[in-house]
């Protein structure tokens, strides 16, 4: 028995906890420059940060209504769970494919440009970049938009002829009049439906970025905390100030001369792959130089420097380390070995709800938000080390909306992979739930898409386990063997950055 009432309460109590956690976060890490300006982008990042966090949280929520429904097929709140995940996942998509570019094109236009100009130019990207994900959309819903359900096809031989279709989680009918059964396996193919679809490669593309980046940011994310506590800020004197101050601005100087140099460059031979590359590359470095140049001045000014700050990363470095392993083991056990060692974390979070529901679903909301944070934590990994696309930082009182609505874009299509990983790596924890009949009956079975949700092959886990072990395995090798003077690393990144433009 469903008590609505009571549902009704946490929901609203926790979607209003949800809302006020987003506008805090907004406004702690807002630039200043921004603070009262950038009004539609701001409500866009708030909404898409809301969006993500009820994606998420709607999962536990939906596990214990349907445990309350039981066995009841006609109940009405499993039935309204199900429209809600609809409701949101369709928000997701239009989030993250109109109102998302059409907010970062218009902020990344030039302000003093007339405004019919920054409304133009913003409507063309923005149209641009729709009219690619409608035509991989259309294109592959026509072609290869079915569901291939595997079915056992069961031909009675008695009275009747009639062919019986069950699939392998159902019971078989009982037929007292059949004498014999011919039972065999056979491959249903259904047309999916639009809507379906569009989830589908919502979650696709959501996997591929989730396994490079949430394969990075799970082993960069605690070994750069214990890093920043190792290299915490440390007083300095007034003359070792001043050196590193000069030092600073010589290697300043130089960048703005190589800007220079190569802005002239790429005016007289256009490449706008190198140009993008290198743009991306300079970027890096200016960021590079400012938090440099933020810390030293923290060190010169000793009342700025908080002792408490390096030891909560080194905690949050070392609590990241332990979730970063439990998630292994636990894709482990539920993905690779299929539950034969045993549901582990599902079993945690199961006692925890029964000693007090809360505790549960803080237990679960670490996990899943982990990997989102992952995710942002990878890509700035991704960005500072290939180049490829450009890098946008969440620096506390220091983030752009560009940057923001990147991240939160980013973060929109993770979370919708990121719920169906919840589902099926804490299949024990949400049996049953709506979203997991989502997931399991139509999408892992859809055509193409099946191959990488397959349960003897899992593709994403596998990659996403190669990229991590990658990872641990370049940070290892960077301390032991490639341990240098910040000075001598940045020149040496200067000298590429040199090389870059030649």
């Amino acid at each position: 028995m469903v008590d609505y009432v009571l549902y009704g309460i946490v929901a609203a109590v926790v979607g209003i906890l949800t809302l006020v956690g987003c506008v805090v976060f907004l406004i702690q890490m807002q630039h200043p420059d921004d603070r009262n300006a950038a009004w539609l982008p701001k409500l866009i990042v708030l909404l898409g940060l809301f969006l993500a966090c009820s994606v998420v949280l709607l999962l536990p929520f939906d596990a214990s209504v349907s445990q309350a429904c039981g066995t009841d097929a006609q109940c009405a709140a499993s039935a309204g769970l199900a429209q809600t995940w609809y409701a949101l996942l369709i928000m997701i998509a239009i989030m993250t494919f109109i109102c998302i570019p059409l907010a970062y094109f218009w902020y990344e236009t030039d302000d003093e440009e007339p405004v019919a100009t920054r409304v133009c130019t913003t409507i063309c990207w923005s149209t641009v970049n729709l009219f690619v994900f409608v035509s991989i959309l259309l294109g592959m819903y026509f072609s290869v938009g079915y569901v291939e359900l595997p079915v056992l096809v069961m031909q009675p031989y008695a009275k009747t002829n009639i062919t019986y279709l069950y699939t392998t989680s159902s019971l078989p009918p009982a037929w007292s009049a059949v004498q014999s059964i011919t039972v065999y396996s056979a491959i249903q193919t259904i047309q999916t439906s639009l809507v379906i679809y569009i989830l589908a490669l919502l979650s696709f593309i959501g996997w591929m970025l989730m396994t490079v980046f949430g394969g990075i940011g799970l082993v960069a994310l605690p070994v750069d905390l214990i890093g920043d506590w190792y290299n915490r800020p440390r007083p300095i004197d007034l003359k070792q100030f001043a050196e590193k101050k000069l030092q600073l601005k010589k290697r300043c100087e130089e960048l703005i001369q190589v800007g220079k140099e190569t802005r002239d460059k790429f005016r007289s031979r256009p490449n706008r792959f190198k140009e993008r590359r290198f743009t991306n590359k300079y970027k890096k470095m200016i960021l590079d130089l400012e938090d440099e140049l933020q810390v030293l001045n923290i060190c010169y000014k000793r009342n700025q420097i908080n002792p408490l700050i390096p030891w909560l990363q080194l905690f949050g470095g070392l609590g990241a380390a332990v979730i970063t392993v439990s998630w292994w083991f636990q894709i482990i056990f539920e993905i690779f070995l299929q539950g034969l060692a045993g549901p582990y974390l599902s079993n945690i979070f199961l006692k925890l709800s029964n000693a007090f529901p809360l505790f549960g679903i803080v237990a679960y909301g670490i996990f899943a938000f982990y990997i989102l944070v992952c995710c942002v934590k990878g890509s700035i990994m991704f960005a500072g080390r290939f180049f490829l696309i450009s890098v946008h930082p969440l620096r506390l009182n220091g983030t752009m909306m560009n940057s923001f609505l990147f991240n939160v874009g980013l973060i929109l299509i993770c979370s919708v992979s990121c719920t169906q990983l919840c589902t099926t790596a804490f299949r024990g924890y949400v049996y049953n739930s709506s979203i997991s009949q989502l997931f399991v009956s139509q999408i892992q079975y859809l055509k193409i898409f099946s191959y990488f949700y397959s349960v003897q092959v899992p593709v994403f886990y596998s990659l996403m386990f190669a990229i991590s072990f990658l990872q641990l395995f370049l940070s290892i090798f960077s301390i032991c063997f490639c341990a240098k003077k910040q000075a001598e690393t940045v020149q040496d990144a200067m000298n590429a950055l040199r090389q870059e433009r030649v």
